[in-house]
């Protein structure tokens, strides 16, 4: 009788600490975009970073903001004003629309050793349910563009109202024959961080306090 006794106590023991040591899974606590990256990854982006990685014309860029999905939304697809808020873009103008498909004329000004370079990009724009752009070149002065930009709500732990958005773009991207490859891969790297910064800054303009 003693040695029962004992054994269900220290089974109760066990389970009392397993309890105390995991009140929640890992899947109800870790279960956002943001919860599945590397641990570097978050500290950046909840620092407020953009985060950027990939290599050779394919990329992934990320910025967590604290805002709404719609006020989100409303900086992404604020083509005619793209010039007023992001790095480098002197022009921009919506060509077409047909409901959620547009046809979007852009074109970016930049230095790239003393020399001021022009490029214009025109590009098929959908739009799908305010979650997703996608996007890809219909002709311009790069070889090939194209991609998506998405929107995630993100609550700091399970079950809490979401009070940040995740900001993704997925881009592969290519120059022209006769364009230096390293050289645009790393120009076309580093500008995906300026603007994803923009983003942020106007995004953080348009929400309210």
């Amino acid at each position: 009788m003693l040695q029962r006794l004992q054994l269900y106590f220290w089974v109760g023991s066990f389970t009392i600490l397993s309890a105390i040591a995991s009140p929640l899974s890992s899947a109800q606590l870790f279960n956002s975009a943001v919860d599945q990256l590397p641990a570097s990854d978050r500290a950046a982006l909840r620092s407020g970073q953009p985060l950027v990685t990939g290599e050779k014309g394919k990329y992934t860029a990320r910025v967590l903001v604290k805002t709404s999905p719609d006020v989100a939304w409303s900086v992404l697809t604020d083509y005619s004003n793209f010039s007023k808020f992001l790095p480098n873009v002197v022009s921009s103008r919506i060509l077409e629309s047909n409901g959620d498909r547009k046809v979007v004329e852009q074109i970016d000004a930049r230095q790239v050793f003393l020399v001021s370079v022009r490029s214009r990009v025109r590009s098929t724009i959908t739009e799908k349910a305010k979650t997703r752009i996608d996007f890809q070149q219909l002709d311009g002065d790069l070889g090939s563009l194209k991609g998506y930009w998405t929107v995630q709500p993100i609550a700091p732990f399970s079950g809490a109202k979401a009070n940040q958005v995740l900001i993704t773009q997925i881009v592969e991207a290519q120059p022209k024959s006769g364009t230096p490859k390293d050289v645009f891969y790393n120009i076309f790297k580093g500008s995906l961080g300026e603007t994803l910064g923009a983003i942020r800054r106007e995004v953080g303009k348009r929400t309210p306090a």
